[in-house]
């Protein structure tokens, strides 16, 4: 069927703007007409019966001891070549937390100073003792879960995911994760998610850009997790107009049926991480939610780098 193993492999890391260490994996040959079943722990969850598709699982998931072994080697790496801030350029002896953001641009990052819905992370009022409804959720039916935000669209956090829309080298994208990751880790280990699965950019933007921010984050969240990445779960039907200056409504009209699963797979009840690198309205990641769900998914987290304080 397939044969796996792994190599190390010192290259210069773009995304990372340093020498970098990494298991690589290596696969052998896969005969025709087999269907591939991915796993985590035996859980069968996803099948892609076209060769083709990546195979969620064993290939993509480190083990505890190449992690460690990872670490060792990149921080070994990092003494001959010190790596810079990616905010603000400033040489870094070291890296705190293993993340490319030194601590004076971490801290200028704006926080969630507001109380949040759960499920979108959407400003409400705050009443002490009370859980207060979400007239968002209510009024747009919004269909993902629950929402992790790394911080407020606003200020520097703004003005770096800008910037991470066009990063052909993804060292923004490759922070950004490794922020989320530090914050939000034991939290989403608790939720048991199976997959991680980026919003999809549709082939006409990607190429009129020059990075795809959802892909990045979402690999290194789940390099950092152990957790698989499906990058091609989603695709797009059509192309949309720009979200940019419509309302509220019109935005959610506009992402109406754009989105459907990749030909060749089926869901069986995964917990799914969604990748995106903003949320406003939510009506992308909501309509990415309702086909997921409509195609098997129990159960749809939504986690980006910046939230708009509103909507």
């Amino acid at each position: 069927m397939t044969s796996r193993g792994r190599f190390l492999s010192l290259h210069w890391s773009l995304g990372l703007g340093r020498w970098s260490l990494d298991y690589c994996p290596l696969q052998g040959s896969i005969l025709d007409n087999v269907l591939i079943v991915g796993s985590i722990a035996g859980k069968r969850y996803i099948e892609a019966d076209r060769l083709g598709q990546s195979v969620i699982g064993e290939a993509n998931m480190a083990t505890a001891g190449t992690t460690w072994l990872h670490r060792m080697g990149t921080r070994a790496i990092d003494l001959l070549f010190p790596p810079s801030c990616v905010a603000c350029g400033v040489g870094m002896g070291e890296l705190v937390d293993d993340v490319a953001m030194c601590t004076t641009c971490r801290d200028a990052l704006p926080r969630i100073a507001w109380a949040t819905c759960q499920r979108c992370a959407a400003r409400v009022p705050e009443i002490p003792g009370c859980v207060s409804d979400c007239k968002h959720c209510r009024d747009h039916k919004i269909q993902f879960d629950r929402t992790f935000a790394l911080g407020a669209y606003d200020g520097l956090l703004r003005d770096l995911v800008l910037e991470m829309k066009n990063d052909a080298t993804d060292r923004l994208a490759n922070a950004f994760g490794e922020l989320i990751t530090l914050q939000f880790a034991e939290t989403i280990r608790q939720l048991e998610p199976d997959a991680i699965v980026p919003i999809p950019m549709h082939v006409w933007r990607r190429l009129s850009r020059r990075a795809n921010p959802p892909v990045s984050l979402a690999a290194t969240i789940g390099r950092q997790l152990g957790l698989p990445v499906e990058p091609n779960l989603l695709r797009w039907r059509r192309d949309t107009s720009a979200q940019l200056g419509l309302s509220q409504q019109g935005r959610f009209r506009n992402m109406r049926g754009v989105m459907q699963i990749r030909a060749g797979y089926r869901l069986d009840a995964p917990r799914l991480l969604l990748v995106d690198d903003i949320l406003t309205t939510g009506a992308t990641c909501s309509e990415a939610a309702r086909v997921l769900k409509r195609s098997g998914a129990a159960e749809v987290t939504v986690v980006v780098v910046g939230r708009t304080s509103s909507i």
